[in-house]
């Protein structure tokens, strides 16, 4: 029943919210593309355009029709809501965030992770039996999301502050109920971008530091 309901939430939110979705898909393209060749306004739009990400997340999918699913996600819709400010914050007024995608493990990561993140993630949903409205879909889910904010995490030129990260992993890591309580398989994959993102973006804050 659990299992039933949730697709059922991410059904009538993904019906509800239409075309919302191609207009995350359009921004997340903008972003990558001008990710490569970045300028300042280009980045403080990116910037923008990942805090959003997280604002809607928390606004809509969470609190206002995950809430109906269970109540802890009153809770979860604040705090992604926070988060999104917070990126607002760190990579705005304190210009601690400057994506620019390079030839790099980093960008290069980074890149593959985005692609699991659009493409391959509804597609394995589909695959196991949870295709579009009712599987959950980049920039109207969470889980596909956070992948994405690993993914472009990795194209920044400066240290990420670990406190940006901190929730994004913890709600990785809490994926493992989705994938074993209702089948969410391609949640593996947010486990495993979201823990060797993390880890190679401790590394080269290391390095950026010395």
């Amino acid at each position: 029943m659990g299992a039933e309901l949730f697709f059922q939430r991410m059904a009538e939110c993904n019906h509800a919210v239409w075309p919302a979705q191609i207009i995350f898909y359009a921004l997340s393209i903008f972003f990558i593309f001008t990710s490569i060749n970045t300028k300042n306004i280009s980045n403080n739009i990116n910037i923008l355009i990942l805090s959003s990400l997280w604002v809607w997340n928390g606004a809509v999918t969470l609190l206002m029709y995950f809430t109906r699913f269970h109540a802890q996600y009153y809770l979860w819709g604040i705090i992604w809501i926070l988060q999104g400010l917070a990126i607002c914050y760190y990579g705005i007024h304190k210009k601690r965030i400057y994506f620019r995608i390079k030839k790099d493990l980093y960008s290069i990561t980074g890149l593959i992770f985005s692609f699991y993140a659009l493409i391959a993630y509804p597609l394995i949903g589909a695959w196991m039996g949870h295709p579009f409205p009712k599987g959950p879909i980049f920039g109207t889910a969470p889980c596909p999301t956070v992948i994405f904010t690993f993914s472009v995490f990795l194209f920044s030129e400066n240290r990420v502050t670990p406190y940006l990260m901190y929730f994004p992993l913890l709600w990785a890591l809490m994926s493992l109920y989705p994938i074993i309580g209702m089948g969410v398989y391609a949640d593996i994959g947010e486990i495993v971008a979201a823990i060797v993102a993390f880890i190679l973006i401790l590394i080269r804050n290391r390095q950026i530091a010395h």
